[in-house]
């Protein structure tokens, strides 16, 4: 909590002393336009990937089942540490820095900037440095979705959409699917440790395809379908 307290202060030095601005410039106030964003942004990795981890899940014929060794407390823990953790990136990536890059270069130069940024600061968060194949992966990955969560703080001129669509896209592959080892099991682990069946061919090339990057096709339609914000701050 130290961290985002901090992250806010140096946030507010800098947009003061670089742009003459404020934090209110990130339109992170929940204002009624903005909560009409947020709702479906949550919802969209929310929908999207529990249909494909459950899809995933059946083809191995590996299904989910709830733990049964699951409490509220974990949820309410883990969940905080997955909104302390989606906060404190966002800050960085998708706040005062984004939007003091759009003001001196302009913002198809600074979405990519971001992008590529979020997609570096993933190698060391997941501790992969040094791992060529799996570092390519990651920055393709995780850098597509730094493009994508820029571009919904272009296109809504708040942090607040993609605060919710990087929380939608957390909250479900961490707490509701169990996808990160670090924070433990959470409420739908698979029935068994290893799946039973095991996809032959091309069947593994198109799947990582589609686990890697069906939902930013998804979500860029999403975005390209949104109504702009109208007013320039």
């Amino acid at each position: 909590m130290l961290a985002i307290v901090i992250e806010l202060l140096l946030s507010w030095l800098l947009l003061k002393y670089t742009v003459d601005q404020n934090l209110n410039v990130l339109n992170w106030y929940p204002c009624p336009k903005q909560l009409r964003n947020m709702l479906p942004g949550f919802m969209l990795p929310v929908v999207y990937l529990s249909c494909l981890y459950l899809g995933i899940s059946l083809w191995v014929q590996n299904p989910y089942k709830v733990n049964p060794d699951y409490t509220a407390a974990i949820f309410f823990k883990s969940s905080l540490l997955v909104l302390k953790g989606v906060v404190f990136e966002e800050l960085i990536f998708r706040g005062a820095l984004l939007y003091i890059l759009i003001k001196k270069l302009s913002a198809t130069k600074s979405v990519i900037l971001s992008a590529i940024a979020f997609g570096v600061y993933h190698w060391f968060s997941y501790g992969i440095f040094g791992q060529t194949f799996q570092m390519l992966v990651v920055l393709v990955s995780t850098g597509s979705m730094g493009y994508l969560l820029a571009l919904a703080f272009v296109k809504t001129r708040s942090i607040l959409l993609p605060f919710a669509l990087h929380l939608g896209y957390n909250f479900t592959s961490m707490i509701l699917f169990s996808k990160e080892k670090s924070i433990g099991l959470q409420l739908m682990v698979k029935t068994f440790a290893t799946d039973p069946v095991e996809p032959k061919g091309i069947l593994p090339v198109i799947m990582m395809i589609i686990y890697y990057t069906g939902f930013q096709i998804v979500c860029f339609i999403y975005l390209k379908l949104l109504k702009p914000a109208a007013i320039d701050q």
